[in-house]
């Protein structure tokens, strides 16, 4: 059960989408609780802002401690519930405190800073980064963030012009806040297990590949990992989440954040799309309050699902 007080902090947190009261939020939890969070600043996006993030646990004791990682990357609303609700749950709830204690979780919840800020204050529906690339097109800005990881770039899916919602970029790892992501992970983050991406929406459990429909050596076993997270989702809410490939289940599509992570032997890849399983666009992007508490919970269920399997992998 969700401790009283910490739903309060949430609840609170969410009726602000200033992208400054959630950076802020984050360094409160490391004032709060110093020895379990540690706020990482990954790179300086195109107009600016900081990419902040954090890591969970930062010490045990005084020490730091490199364990096996877990990495979750985000820009819609239900970011916020995970990464405190693992914080002040720490030592209350045994699946929490255990999971925290065997990884290092690493949370970035607005992964696109610029991107987010203009959809709140300009265009709703603005999906891309803010970088200007004038020597393509002076009229057309950003880039398609899930088309601009360095594996398999520019084959099917994106686009090649500037002006398209899914353009994939002047080059692979163009944008600054992708680069910034994957530096950090390749240089800081010493044996990532698991690595997850959030969007919304259509309640699915994606994996590789997603530019084919051939499927990685270990589909069987993502494939069965996925499945036992939705049933621990069905099981905490009702909700019922499909899962397969990108490609099977979604559309063909290269250059994502998880194929690329796949690439690199992470061996647990996904990207969650959330609530609501289906709407219209101006629905299904805009989760109405009641919805946010228990797509948190969902997600708490699936990330303690597959870090639960890993960690029994390691064991055996």
């Amino acid at each position: 059960m969700v401790a009283p007080e910490f739903m309060e902090t949430f609840l609170t947190l969410l009726e602000s989408r200033d992208i400054q009261n959630i950076v802020e939020h984050l360094q409160n939890l490391s004032w709060q609780y110093p020895e379990l969070v540690e706020v990482i600043n990954f790179t300086t996006t195109f107009e600016g802002r900081d990419l902040i993030g954090i890591k969970v646990p930062f010490k045990v004791g005084r020490v730091k401690v490199f364990k096996p990682a877990i990495f979750i990357d985000a820009g819609i609303h239900a970011r916020e519930w995970i990464a405190p609700a693992m914080i002040t749950l720490y030592g209350r709830d045994d699946d929490i405190t255990r999971m925290v204690d065997v990884f290092d979780w690493y949370f970035v919840p607005v992964a696109n800073p610029d991107g987010y800020e203009y959809s709140m204050t300009a265009d709703r529906y603005w999906r891309k980064t803010r970088s200007k690339n004038e020597s393509v097109s002076k009229w057309c800005y950003g880039v398609d963030a899930n088309r601009n990881w360095g594996y398999r770039w520019g084959e099917v899916g994106g686009s090649r012009n500037p002006c398209s919602g899914v353009y994939a970029g002047p080059t692979a790892f163009s944008e600054v806040e992708i680069a910034g992501i994957r530096d950090y992970i390749t240089w800081k983050v010493a044996d990532l297990k698991a690595y997850f991406s959030l969007h919304s929406y259509g309640q699915v459990i994606l994996s590789p590949w997603g530019y084919t429909k051939e499927r990685p050596d270990n589909y069987e076993e993502q494939h069965t990992l996925a499945r036992a997270a939705a049933e621990a989702i069905r099981n905490k809410t009702g909700a019922e989440y499909k899962f397969g490939s990108i490609s099977e289940l979604m559309y063909p599509a290269s250059g994502t954040s998880i194929d690329y992570m796949m690439s690199k032997k992470v061996p647990f890849t996904y990207g969650i799309e959330l609530r609501p399983e289906d709407g219209e666009l101006s629905s299904g992007f805009d989760l109405p309050a009641s919805e946010i508490e228990p797509t948190g919970e969902e997600l708490l269920s699936a990330f303690l699902t597959v870090a639960k399997h890993v960690a029994g992998r390691r064991s055996s």
